[in-house]
């Protein structure tokens, strides 16, 4: 009876450390940001939502399409629900983009000089704040450029 009575108390002391253990692993993020007594971890930007490729049409002088480029578009918000809003409205921004896009030349004056990225940034970023309003990003970063064929 003595013998029953040691192996029970040793699984229960088991179980036990088990459960204690499992408590403290599933709240280790929380105890590592400074213990989950009810604090709230900030999260500090820039945060960043970067979109899906935009086609630009590279055109001749005589209007006609030669070929087109691809520009990946990053916006960088300051504040995560900015970021969330525009994420929401992402099928809106990029009709915005492709449209404006579309409409003008992308290149310098002088073509042998490529992109002019100032221009696009500078054109992307009316278009967001037109969509977003107060939500605009503070910057749009262009991350990668490819051409089409």
């Amino acid at each position: 009876m003595l013998g029953l009575v040691r192996r029970v108390s040793v699984k229960l002391l088991l179980v036990g450390m088990l459960a204690v253990s499992a408590f403290f692993l599933a709240n280790k993020p929380a105890i590592a940001a400074g213990g989950g007594g009810g604090e709230e971890v900030v999260e500090e930007g820039p945060f960043y939502l970067e979109l899906k490729p935009v086609s630009v049409p590279i055109r001749r002088k005589s209007g006609a399409i030669k070929y087109h480029m691809f520009i990946v578009p990053s916006l960088e918000f300051d504040e995560k629900e900015k970021k969330t809003k525009a994420r929401k409205l992402t099928p809106r921004l990029r009709d915005a983009f492709l449209q404006d896009m579309s409409g003008r030349s992308v290149l310098h004056k002088d073509k042998s000089q490529g992109l002019d990225f100032e221009q696009i940034k500078s054109r992307l970023n009316n278009q967001a704040k037109k969509v977003l309003g107060k939500s605009a990003p503070e910057a749009i970063h262009v991350v990668k450029v490819f051409k089409g064929m």
